[in-house]
């Protein structure tokens, strides 16, 4: 009896363990009611789906689609992915943006806020911070910059990012400084990574 009573208890705590180090699941985070692993076609019809969607990379193995309405409450454009074979439309990547003009303090403040957000629900997600980078191929000023964290997921990461865009995409290109949040499922992680410019 005694025995059977240690050997429960250590399955318990093995089994608790065990849900404790896969709580981090990419599709526990949600972005105006979507989530990685949806289908589109719970929250459009097919043909406003089919109207947007285009092949963004010269690997058109997954297809993607912008939506901007006023139904978002918070931010004010999502992109999704899916594999183009797909007839359900399971969403594979999401990445949701809010405008900041010529406000990159704000949107700063917002990454921030957002970071300890998603810090509190994945515990155990491993971080990078990229720090302020020039981004050199969207502007070869050196005038653009991004501040980036990515956290990695058991089954995909999310990455926070702000965008400062220089004096002159702003000016005369009409860019604004923006807030994006990417969710990426690790099929989609590893299409953009390996073949995406295929």
């Amino acid at each position: 009896m005694l025995f059977m009573r240690i050997f429960l208890s250590i399955l318990i705590l093995i089994f608790s363990f065990q849900s404790f180090t896969i709580a981090d699941d990419i599709k526990e985070f949600e972005i105006e009611g979507f989530s990685i692993g949806d289908s589109l076609l719970d929250h459009f019809t097919k043909d406003n789906i089919d109207k947007k969607s285009s092949a963004l990379y010269p690997n058109k193995d997954m297809l993607a689609a912008t939506f901007r309405t006023n139904s978002f409450e918070i931010f004010e454009e999502i992109q999704f992915h899916w594999l183009a074979n797909d007839k359900n439309y399971i969403i594979q990547s999401i990445s949701a943006n809010i405008d900041f003009p010529n406000d990159i303090a704000k949107c700063l403040e917002k990454r921030k806020n957002i970071n300890n957000d998603i810090k509190s629900l994945f515990n155990n997600a491993e971080e990078e911070d990229w720090g302020k980078r020039a981004l050199m191929n969207v502007d070869p000023s050196g005038e653009t910059f991004a501040y980036q964290n990515i956290y990695y997921l058991n089954d995909g990461n999310i990455i926070v990012s702000c965008r400062d865009f220089g004096t002159n995409k702003e000016k005369n290109k009409g860019q604004k400084d923006y807030l994006a949040i990417m969710i990426d499922s690790k099929i989609f992680e590893d299409w953009i990574n390996k073949k995406a410019w295929d």
